[in-house]
């Protein structure tokens, strides 16, 4: 019958190793394609960065960015929040999701998931004209703009920390205090195969930081501490780091280069046995932030 030659055609097409073959191909360039896409849309949000945000792809796909937000003012000021904005399979046709990993009490945040509220920003996804880096901004400016705090016209995740910011603006203050410094205890929590490593760094290094602080006569501690984080942000603005693994000798080597791409002397972290490389300390720049990783 008419019915059973059909199914039969269709079951020696399902079977046809060379259809398969072409369709299996059609599929990895549409997963090339996706991935250049994503890859070139991420070199060009390096631009649109709010100051204090880094953010890389994840070493396992690029469809997750991982990113860390140094809080310079306002309610949590000092705060160091790490999130995660994740690219759906079916992205650019179907818009991002964005999820705080460290514990944030905000409006505008789950506190049971982390996941930041984007309604607001994308009322309705515009493939072409919505891209993901539009959360980023968006992002930062939640903790400093009232109307993320108190409009009616952005859902609140969180509706308690919604209600204490509107009937008891001290006490909420108080809370976002608290998570600011809690924040700093969790800093160092690195997930497996993050892009975005945050290491305490050398001892001795750390202690002669201190210790100039200390000794330096102008303003208080705070102040100074300040200071020193915005000449070292300033400083390292225009510089990036390049990571390398010699292949037989197994050794590693971090080296700090300037806007040229030409070597700082003198900087970077020099050659060691792979096996026995503690993890870099993380360097500040608009463009970049690498670790090493053996």
């Amino acid at each position: 019958s008419s019915k059973q030659d059909v199914a039969s055609e269709r079951k020696q097409q399902d079977e046809d190793p060379f259809l398969l073959e072409e369709e299996e191909q059609e599929e990895e360039i549409g997963n090339l394609l996706q991935q250049y896409g994503i890859l070139l849309e991420y070199e060009r949000m390096q631009d649109l960065l709010p100051s204090g945000m880094y953010v890389l792809p994840c070493f396992d796909s690029v469809l997750t960015w991982q990113g860390a937000l140094f809080v310079r003012q306002g309610l949590y000021k000092g705060a160091v929040f790490k999130f995660r904005l994740v690219l759906p399979e079916e992205y650019p046709d179907q818009g991002p999701d964005l999820y705080f990993t460290s514990d944030v009490f905000h409006p505008m945040v789950d506190p049971k998931t982390g996941q930041v509220e984007l309604v607001s920003l994308f009322p309705e996804w515009r493939p072409g004209r919505d891209f993901a880096a539009f959360a980023l901004p968006h992002l930062h400016r939640a903790f400093l703009r009232r109307e993320y705090f108190a409009s009616s016209a952005r859902p609140a995740l969180n509706p308690e920390a919604r209600q204490l910011f509107l009937s008891d603006p001290a006490a909420f203050a108080e809370r976002a205090r608290e998570c600011a410094n809690n924040s700093l205890f969790q800093v160092f929590d690195n997930p497996s195969g993050s892009t975005l490593q945050f290491t305490k760094g050398p001892t001795e290094a750390h202690d002669t930081i201190v210790e100039h602080l200390k000794a330096d006569p102008s303003g208080s501690l705070e102040e100074r501490k300040t200071a020193f984080v915005d000449w070292f942000c300033d400083h390292y603005a225009h510089k990036r780091t390049r990571v390398g693994v010699a292949q037989g000798e197994a050794e590693a080597e971090t080296i700090l280069l300037d806007a040229k791409g030409q070597q700082v002397d003198g900087a970077g972290y020099p050659k060691m046995p792979a096996s026995k490389a503690a993890p870099a300390p993380p360097i500040l720049s608009r463009g970049s932030i690498l670790s090493s990783q053996s």
